[in-house]
């Protein structure tokens, strides 16, 4: 899944599905074709997933992952049948492939002299869990740094309400994990699921009752 990626070694970029397709025959195979469509094609691209015309050689779709930034990628990977098993095998080889440099004094100096907030509390942990040697020295720039981020999350919980935003927010991403691309008379639509209300108090807050019906939605695959 999406949210199981790590972010980019090299960069920190975002990962993502890249899809293509190749030529299914060898080199040297009869169906092999030297042609535009053969060898003379080059490497798979992303993004090439057009239908060949009828005359070219028979292609293979293939998945990988890869970071939007600096272009750091996996190896393509043929679907087959299962479109899911293929995405889990070049996940897990992208997850796989950590090599974490470590947290150098200076990258945590410049981060004490930026404004920190609460959403930062995941960078700086990934700092501290890169430090490898010079507790000394950075013990205390890290006390600062968890005094600030200490200080920013007080001060957001006493002027927004947080948890229900983000909670509200997971309800909207599971619907829109459920919803469906259709085509009625000729025009495309987005198609949200009808949801099942299980309440039987008709004095529950609306709120409440709509929260309730989406938190029932059963989970979907996130490829």
């Amino acid at each position: 899944m999406y949210e199981q990626l790590y972010p980019c070694d090299h960069c920190g970029g975002r990962p993502t599905v890249g899809r293509s397709q190749r030529v299914a025959a060898q080199l040297g195979d009869d169906g092999f074709d030297y042609g535009g469509f053969g060898r003379d094609l080059g490497p798979p691209e992303i993004g090439d997933t057009m239908p060949r015309p009828p005359g070219a050689p028979q292609t293979e779709r293939i998945v990988n992952i890869h970071c939007d930034e600096c272009g750091m990628a996996t190896p393509w990977h043929p679907v087959g049948d299962d479109m899911d098993r293929a995405l889990d095998h070049v996940g897990l080889i992208w997850n796989r492939r950590l090599n974490r440099p470590a947290t150098q004094t200076a990258d945590i100096q410049n981060l004490v002299e930026k404004e920190l907030g609460a959403p930062d509390v995941q960078f700086v942990l990934d700092l501290l869990a890169r430090t490898e040697d010079e507790w000394t020295t950075r013990g205390p720039l890290f006390a600062m740094l968890a005094r600030r981020l200490v200080d920013a999350t007080v001060v957001a919980a006493d002027c927004w309400p947080i948890e229900p935003v983000l909670k509200d927010a997971a309800r909207y991403r599971k619907l829109a994990h459920h919803a469906q691309s259709v085509d009625i008379d000729g025009e495309r639509y987005i198609q949200f699921p009808e949801v099942y209300n299980p309440n039987r108090d008709p004095y529950v807050m609306y709120e409440a009752e709509a929260a309730a019906a989406v938190d029932g939605l059963p989970d979907r695959k996130r490829w």
